[in-house]
């Protein structure tokens, strides 16, 4: 009878029977403990009910700095974009020919005057005279005189003032404090009247910030006692990146219509700008408290997840086990998750380390430093 050689391969089953029993025991493995985690305590704080709004800056006044007088623009006096201050010179003109017409105007006036004199001297000594040595029309022809004197002084002192006002257009000076944008002309060039707005100055400080509210929260607004309203509704901003603006502005006007297109009205706050962070032209995040303050529930962002069953974070009980927990936020306070929902102030949630979290797992908690 023949033998059979055995075989050099193993069967198929036999290595599924071995990878099995290899993935078993490596699950099987002891994990080397429980995986360190961040952890803190959800805070409790009290907060006003705020609603936000998006807002665009503006400036309470600008100006578009314009020539009232022809002439080569001799000197420019500024930093284009940097802040001016009110009765600042800016531009200076030509002024050689601006000042020989004040120099004329000045000897016409006094030529006027001396006119004026000599026809006041000569009615006088004809006053004097005795009666019936002066005929009438004498008398009346030096009055003529004396009267035309006095009103070719007038318009020889109109034509100094109007000469003065000239050579002082001739120096562009600032009408406001605030920030200035770029020269719209070089030193050389020809401007005048008709040459355009020469630079134009914003005032950044205070500025103001005007957004629009929802016609459904005037009945709210009408509800606010008188001494809030007259003490003016608080408003913080929000700039880019989700920076908090250090300064708390003041409502100071809001519209008398709601606009029928948009079922807004149109709201205006002032906030002093001592640094320049904010900018006419750009846009932020109004938040608007109102209400008396209520205790919320404050959570980092850092432990607030998000998947496609929506926002939860990972709590710690007191055997250490990790458990998923679904949240509702209810906006932002500095650094923190308003939480409306799910998490009762105390609770201890992972703040980092996030990643090596299973539900159910047990973790090691490590209290966070930092709250």
């Amino acid at each position: 009878m023949p033998q059979t050689k055995p075989s050099r391969h193993a069967s198929p089953c036999l290595l599924a029977t071995i990878l099995l029993l290899i993935v078993t025991a490596a699950q099987a493995a002891p994990p080397g403990g429980p995986p360190a985690v961040i952890v803190a305590a959800a805070r409790q704080k009290d907060l006003q009910a705020t609603s936000r709004h998006v807002g665009r800056v503006e400036a309470m006044q600008s100006v578009d700095l314009r020539a009232r007088v022809q002439g080569y623009l001799e000197r420019i006096a500024f930093r284009e974009g940097g802040l001016v201050r009110a009765g600042q010179t800016l531009f200076v003109i030509e002024q050689a020919s601006y000042r020989n017409q004040v120099a004329a105007d000045r000897a016409k006036a006094a030529q006027a005057q001396a006119a004026l004199a000599q026809a006041e001297q000569y009615l006088a000594r004809l006053k004097s005279a005795g009666a019936g040595s002066v005929s009438a029309a004498d008398m009346e022809q030096a009055i003529s005189v004396q009267l035309q004197a006095k009103a070719a002084v007038a318009q020889a002192q109109a034509n100094l003032a109007q000469a003065e006002l000239n050579l002082g257009y001739a120096t562009v000076k600032a009408p406001i404090a605030g920030r200035i944008g770029r020269a719209a002309y070089t030193v050389g060039n020809l401007v005048g009247p008709e040459s355009g707005a020469l630079a134009r100055i914003v005032q950044v400080d205070p500025i103001r910030v005007v957004y629009s509210i929802s016609e459904t929260e005037l009945p709210q607004r009408g509800r606010e006692n008188a001494a809030q309203r007259e003490a003016g509704r608080q408003v913080r901003l929000l700039l880019g990146q989700g920076h908090d603006y250090p300064i708390v502005g003041k409502v100071e006007f809001i519209d008398n219509e709601v606009d029928p297109a948009t079922g807004t009205i149109a709201v205006r706050a002032v906030f002093a700008n001592p640094e320049g962070l904010l900018t006419p032209g750009q846009f932020v995040t109004v938040n608007e408290s109102s209400g008396p303050a209520k205790p919320v529930v404050l959570a980092p962002q850092s432990a607030v997840l998000e998947d496609q069953d929506g926002r939860h974070v990972f709590v710690v009980d007191g055997q250490n086990i990790a458990s998923k927990r679904p949240v509702v936020t209810a906006g932002q306070s500095g650094p923190d998750w308003v939480i409306a929902s799910g998490l009762a102030a105390g609770e201890l949630i992972v703040v980092q380390g996030v990643q090596k979290v299973r539900p159910g797992q047990a973790v090691k908690p490590v209290a966070d430093a930092g709250r």
